[in-house]
């Protein structure tokens, strides 16, 4: 479960932003959209531990993590919080498992080969592990994204802009893979996305303005 009361930021004094307060339950998905330049990127950072607020608290169960330091901050996130980033990260050198096990490394000191693997069949990639990133397409590194993400069994999961370079037999695949592991994994689902193809997917919206 995640939710926000009351939260602003600002990069500079021309540009605040003053963001709507929403829960999600776990299980439940959220779409965050709006036109460019809006802060659906901004917020999911802020939801994610990745930027702090000027004012507001974001709870995660019972966790306001813009009460914790920043090196608290990362401990939390590493365990509690899975992000899908618009484009994807991976260590270039490292292949599809090594990635995947290192995310659970950096979190808890241990690798966690065996749930990387389930995660890799549950998307359909498990034959893509011992390839290195480069060396996928996009829609299958955007798996791969998701299933990093899913590795330490976050419980707020948040994608950015998740279907914006795929095409549409692809986009569909990935958000009923995104909302089908949430549940399975009960995670909140927040999704951010200028795409028009998802937009009526869900019922359960907030548009920045």
């Amino acid at each position: 479960m995640i939710s926000t009361k009351n939260i602003t930021f600002s990069y500079t004094k021309e540009q605040a932003f003053i963001l709507p307060d929403l829960h999600c339950d776990a299980g439940s998905t959220i779409l965050i959209t709006g036109d460019s330049g809006k802060g659906k990127t901004t917020y999911l950072h802020i939801l994610g531990g990745l930027l702090r607020p000027k004012t507001g608290s974001i709870l995660i169960d019972t966790t306001d993590i813009v009460a914790l330091s920043e090196r608290q901050n990362d401990a939390f996130r590493g365990k509690n919080i899975g992000i899908v980033f618009q484009k994807s990260h991976f260590v270039s050198a490292l292949t599809v498992l090594e990635n995947l096990e290192m995310a659970s490394w950096l979190a808890t000191g241990k690798k966690n080969s065996v749930r990387a693997k389930k995660l890799l069949e549950q998307l359909d990639i498990v034959n893509q592990s011992n390839k290195l990133p480069s060396q996928l397409s996009i829609g299958q590194q955007q798996r791969v994204s998701i299933a990093r993400a899913l590795m330490n069994e976050p419980k707020v999961l948040l994608a950015d802009e998740p279907t914006s370079s795929l095409d549409d037999k692809n986009a569909e695949k990935v958000i009923s893979l995104l909302t089908t592991l949430s549940k399975e994994y009960k995670a909140a689902l927040i999704i951010v996305t200028h795409d028009s193809r998802i937009k009526e997917k869900f019922s359960n919206r907030i548009t920045l303005i």
